[in-house]
């Protein structure tokens, strides 16, 4: 029994009554070929406000890159997230477990509504991770989720340190055990860098996440790729 990888982008843009569909998306830069190819929707969590999520425009590269090599057309959606490590103590950690609700309904939104035949999905911190299986169980198309990865640690006198240590500084001054010069020293330390790729990957230089096996593969098989092809991407005039 075969499948219908495209057993969704139809309904929404094949047939001579989806042309004004068509006209949009080639005006962003999709061909023909493109838009006769399943549509994957390629969602994450990139923000400016913490470095949990910050590779995921990276990642979301490469796994485009995988996409296309596989031959589906992949959409970049992209969402909010707010983290609890920045927010906690104060008014803004009201909307932590919020976000997670926001962030499974806005991915859900746009691939329900766009009608993508399939879903990856890129998450970085305990609000976004439920938050895309949310998504992709209500949705109920093709989907895989991918971790982000944790975030590098710092170093401080020669040892590896983590925010963790940073929150247990803040009792250590409060308790007079440590000076407020070592305070500030060890709270610009702990987290110089983004997430690396994968959580299980050794520390690897940002922002390349080919040490995650999954982009290893999809950047395997997209290698025999020319740099050009690669980087083709022209805004073509609607018409037929």
């Amino acid at each position: 029994m075969s499948f219908d990888t495209r057993h969704k982008s139809r309904v929404i843009l094949d047939g001579v009554d989806r042309a004004g569909a068509r006209s949009m998306m080639k005006a962003i830069g999709f061909s023909d070929r493109d838009l006769s190819r399943p549509q994957v929707g390629v969602a994450h969590c990139w923000i400016g406000t913490m470095p949990c999520n910050f590779n995921h425009r990276e990642v979301a590269a490469w796994v485009m890159d995988g996409v296309r090599a596989a031959g589906g057309t992949p959409i970049e959606v992209n969402t909010v997230s707010v983290t609890d490590g920045i927010t906690m103590g104060t008014e803004g950690m009201k909307g932590s477990l919020v976000s997670r609700d926001l962030v499974a309904d806005s991915v859900e939104l746009v691939a329900r509504s766009h009608m993508f035949d399939a879903l990856v999905t890129i998450s970085g911190c305990d609000k976004t991770i439920p938050a895309m299986v949310m998504a992709m169980a209500r949705l109920d198309i093709p989907s895989v989720m991918l971790y982000g990865g944790s975030i590098n640690y710092g170093e401080y006198k020669g040892k590896r340190l983590t925010i963790q240590d940073t929150f247990e500084a803040i009792g250590a001054y409060n308790a007079g055990k440590i000076s407020k010069a070592e305070l500030k020293a060890l709270r610009t330390t702990p987290a110089p860098e983004p997430a690396p790729a994968a959580a299980s990957s050794p520390p690897i230089p940002w922002p390349r996440p080919s040490r995650c096996s999954v982009s290893r593969r999809w950047a395997s098989m997209t290698s025999r790729r020319s740099t050009a092809e690669k980087r083709k991407s022209p805004l073509r005039p609607a018409s037929w």
